[in-house]
């Protein structure tokens, strides 16, 4: 597939370590495109509320430490806690409304509580992800990223304008140049530059929209010039609020629906990650996607002890990583470095926020792009039949309308307003409860275990004979089904040791063949990555042991071998 293709031209791999310096430049070229709205709720707490300078400043400056120590713990993988690529983290849109509602009832202690209170739902979402394991897809992943794209559009666009529509010059054509200057940058060195210009893409495409706004003169260097070099806030820790009641409640559930929505997007942030970071990307490793959620949980953790802002996983930066085609860890760890330099800098931090809001906007409607790209290429590399299509359309027309904020105006409760009106929230769950009904919707089906061992073949093929007359198989289908769970038992009985352990099968009539889940309690060597033998007559025994697991691939398609909280998955379908 195309996918595979553009995977395998990855210069720099997840693995991969290319020098200090390359990985310096990256991670400040991620860090800059992403600072303003990693610090995007302190801006707003600011703004919108009569919270004190002083306090205000600590919250920023606890927001961005967060942010550092989510991102290293999501780049690092520490034990079970991070996804292992470069994932950064900083404050999350969704929360905006619960958090300034919070504050204005009682104070930033109020905020603090609530967010290490909204943590555990993240937690159990990521630890439950095996019950979810047939709602929470590739397909649904991809579904979640075009979601985001749509709803980043909107910020782009107005960016490009200027920012804000009450800023002076809001909407004026040298705002539209620079943007234009910025998105042709970008646009034509990925497609005509070297190897080594797309390394240096982001970078050049930043330096000439800045080039641009200094010409048209809308660049402002006002925050460089009246922030010190070094610098550290008032210590003004807010404490927790701890004489919670009834009154709560709601703001409770407000919290709780924005981690829910920041988890589901966390869940298509990960997949993404992994498909722009592997030169051979082939699946989804739910495992790596747990990890990275169990960090996201952990980060929220830590805003809610240290009195920073709500924070979440980031999908603006990672086109950068295909972009640039370098998604090596030292990007990640430096870019958590620089985040770390950032919150004692103020002078550099401030340049990043004086970039013009033309520049950023230009760069995010290529983003923007790329991520829609991204969405579809994980729908299509998963499967794209009617039932997915259904969804997805269904998805993003209710996403539109969500982001629209005029639907229904004098019904909706206007407590729902942050879900209702958050795009990725609203078709998100469309997408989930839509794939939650194909997986309750009541199915054909024969459950049995057997436990891995030889002597159990006979018990395998007889129920798989009840199988065919229960289900009415024609003789060809039957065959494949039976040869190809033959095939993948055997791969069992060689490689799970516990002999007191049981498999659980579980045949699905569909209507268009059958679907096999086959469930394990240990750790199997995939099924689904066996290459063939050169030729026969010179393989090898090792090569020769797996040859039925290469014949299983040409009897069954969308096999699929995953592991998840310490159990393994193999399933495939069999048409007919």
């Amino acid at each position: 597939m195309t996918l595979r293709a553009d995977s395998d031209r990855i210069l720099h791999a997840v693995d991969d370590k290319p020098g200090w310096g390359l990985s310096l430049l990256l991670g400040l070229t991620h860090v800059s495109l992403i600072f303003d709205g990693i610090i995007f709720l302190p801006i707003m707490i600011g703004k919108a509320t009569h919270t004190p300078p002083e306090q205000v400043a600590f919250v920023t400056f606890a927001t961005i430490l967060v942010a550092a120590l989510g991102t290293l713990i999501q780049t690092l993988r520490v034990g079970r806690i991070g996804c292992g690529f470069v994932l950064f983290m900083g404050s999350y849109s969704a929360f905006l409304a619960c958090t300034l509602s919070a504050i204005r009832m009682g104070g930033l202690e109020l905020m603090a509580t609530m967010t290490l209170l909204s943590a555990p739902v993240v937690f159990f979402y990521s630890y439950f992800l095996r019950f979810l394991r047939h709602i929470v897809t590739p397909q649904i992943g991809g579904i979640m990223i075009i979601l985001v794209a749509l709803s980043l559009m909107p910020i782009a666009i107005e960016l490009w304008q200027g920012g804000f529509p009450d800023r002076p010059g809001f909407g004026s054509y040298p705002n539209y140049v620079v943007g234009v200057v910025t998105m042709a940058v970008l646009v034509l060195l990925m497609l005509f530059g070297t190897t080594t210009l797309r390394l240096w893409t982001p970078l050049l495409g930043l330096g000439a929209g800045c080039a641009a706004a200094w010409f048209f003169g809308i660049l402002q260097l006002d925050q460089v010039l009246s922030a010190p070099w070094i610098g550290l806030p008032q210590w003004a820790w807010p404490g927790l609020e701890l004489n919670l009641g009834l009154t709560h409640v709601p703001l409770l559930a407000a919290f709780v629906m924005a981690a829910l929505v920041s988890a589901m997007e966390g869940t298509g942030n990960i997949m993404l990650v992994q498909q722009f970071s592997l030169r051979r990307f082939r699946k989804v490793d739910y495992q790596q996607v747990q990890g990275g959620l169990y960090g996201d949980a952990a980060a929220k953790a830590l805003a809610g002890v240290s009195g920073a802002a709500p924070v979440a996983t980031f999908c603006d930066n990672l086109p950068l990583l295909k972009m640039t085609r370098v998604a090596s860890r030292r990007v990640g760890l430096m870019g958590a470095a620089i985040l770390f330099a950032l919150a004692f800098l103020p002078k550099i931090s401030g340049f990043l926020l004086d970039l013009p809001a033309p520049v950023i906007g230009g760069m995010l409607v290529v983003i923007c792009g790329m991520l829609f790209a991204a969405g579809i290429g994980l729908i299509i590399s998963s499967g794209l039949d009617f039932q997915i299509g259904l969804i997805l359309g269904l998805s993003l027309c209710t996403g539109l309308v969500a982001e629209t904020r005029s639907f229904f105006p004098e019904v909706m409760p206007v407590a729902l307003a942050p879900m209702l009106q958050n795009g990725v929230a609203m078709g998100g769950f469309v997408a989930m409860f839509m794939s939650l009904l194909l997986v309750l919707f009541p199915k054909p089906r024969k459950t049995f275990r057997l436990a891995p061992r030889s002597e159990e073949m006979p018990r395998l093929l007889a129920t798989l004979e009840d199988v065919r007359h229960e289900f009415k198989m024609s003789d060809g289908s039957f065959h494949r089904l039976r040869l190809a769970c033959e095939e993948t038992f055997d791969h069992l009985c060689g490689h799970v040791a516990d002999g007191d352990e049981t498999c659980l099968f579980d045949i699905q009539r569909r209507e268009d063949g059958m679907f096999v889940e086959i469930i394990c309690g240990s750790r199997v060597e995939d099924v689904d990555n066996c290459p063939p033998p050169v030729h026969p007559s010179c393989a090898n025994e090792a090569e020769l042991s797996r040859l039925g697991l290469f014949l299983l691939a040409k009897m069954a398609r969308d096999v699929l071998h995953y592991h998840l909280s310490g159990n393994t998955y193999i399933s495939f379908f069999i048409d007919g």
